[in-house]
């Protein structure tokens, strides 16, 4: 099922409050570690939706309450996720469905040097404990030819970054609210 969500290892009291100046609705998973978000969809803009327009909520929560927020989007084709960096500035990180490594060894290792190392900036500008736990995050298939699929990736996102994995799988863009009875409705005030 498609996602389009964020999580953020900030506590929910600290996000509920940034919440208070923001533009877009949603609803907040408050687990025990760190907080889940629905972002209600953005509203089209003449005609089309722009890419800046799906990541604003969480860039602004972001610089808000100081801490890196992830803006996960998933489908049947792929995953991305954003790093939203607390001072400003992002990075998005992508997996492929289909993704399938070079057959030709000296490409496939100059490939994996390029993914550890991108990972590994974004990682460190992220905060994050472990750097090198992001560029282990893939989906090459196996040699019987199966793979993770795009919500095990957002799963182990939402673990590496220690925040609640129970948005994976939602998006207020394909349903009226959040699956769960945990989740806490906040409304867009317009402060920004």
């Amino acid at each position: 099922m498609p996602t389009y969500a964020a999580v953020t290892s900030a506590p929910s009291d600290q996000v509920l409050d940034a919440l208070k100046r923001s533009k877009r609705g949603g609803y907040l998973y408050p687990g025990p570690q760190g907080t889940g978000l629905l972002f209600d969809p953005p509203k089209p803009r003449f005609g089309r939706i722009s890419r800046s327009r799906i990541m604003d909520p969480a860039w602004a929560l972001a610089v808000d309450t100081k801490t890196a927020v992830w803006l996960l989007e998933g489908s049947d084709w792929g995953v991305s996720v954003t790093a939203c960096f607390p001072g400003g500035g992002f990075d998005e990180l992508g997996w492929a469905a289909d993704w399938t490594p070079p057959a030709d060894p000296a490409q496939a290792a100059a490939d994996r040097a390029a993914w550890d190392g991108f990972c590994g900036k974004v990682a460190r500008k992220a905060g994050l404990a472990e750097p090198d736990a992001l560029a282990e995050v893939r989906n090459d298939p196996g040699p019987d030819g199966t793979r993770i699929g795009p919500e095990e990736i957002l799963r182990r996102i939402c673990e590496l970054v220690g925040a609640p994995s129970v948005v994976v799988g939602q998006s207020l863009g394909l349903q009226a609210g959040p699956a769960g009875r945990d989740f806490v409705r906040f409304e867009a005030k317009g402060g920004r």
